[in-house]
């Protein structure tokens, strides 16, 4: 009877991680930190799986900061993608998989509003396909700031986040337009004097289209 009823725990447990996995739950937090577990654990939203990088070299190439020499100008109207933006602070979309209220489908939605052509999708990396990797000395409104994760940058992790840069303030400082934040809420809200500030593991990656 013991035997019988360890062996159906732990085919309860197999449905359990199974079920788990293959959700699709909503972005992560961008405001708490996450600890070694969540970052190993709490598997986010996948945007479209099909675009994801799956090879090394494919990550290492996304990973490379273009040199300040270099870096291009942006590729669509940064006014019209700002005033997209300006002009959904305030209210409110629903969040989960895809959903139009989560930091990134916002943000792509806004740079699309100015003509950009972001067409990525799948990781917090893959997303980017066809954008240049900057620093935060290179940022420029209309920038994206994405919160990447270090040991993990191709996950959707507790931590991750994602905001368009409005403004590059004179001490140094951004303001910035974000969807859901406070997490689940959907809500478009409008930062100044903001600075980055990554959960612990996690960096501040700007691209630009």
């Amino acid at each position: 009877m013991k035997q019988q009823t360890g062996k159906t725990f732990i085919v309860s447990l197999v449905s359990l991680l199974t079920v788990s996995l293959g959700a699709t739950p909503a972005l992560a937090s961008p405001m708490e930190p996450a600890t070694s577990t969540e970052v190993l654990a709490s598997i986010g939203q996948q945007l479209n799986t099909e675009a994801s990088l799956t090879q090394s070299h494919d990550l290492d190439t996304m990973l490379e900061v273009v040199d300040i020499d270099s870096a291009p100008s942006h590729g669509y109207n940064v006014e019209a993608t700002i005033a997209a933006a300006e002009a959904e602070v305030g209210t409110s979309r629903p969040t989960g998989w895809s959903q139009p209220g989560e930091c990134i489908i916002s943000a792509k939605r806004w740079v699309h509003a100015g003509g950009g052509q972001w067409t990525g999708s799948g990781t917090p990396v893959s997303n980017y396909v066809g954008a240049a990797r900057l620093t935060l000395d290179m940022v420029e409104p209309g920038d994206i700031i994405q919160y990447e994760n270090l040991q993990a940058p191709n996950a959707w992790v507790m931590g991750v986040h994602t905001v368009l840069v409005t403004e590059v303030n004179d001490d140094g400082t951004f303001t910035i337009i974000e969807s859901n934040n406070p997490y689940g809420s959907g809500l478009v809200t409008k930062k100044e004097n903001w600075t980055p500030i990554p959960p612990a593991g996690f960096q501040a990656v700007p691209w630009r289209f």
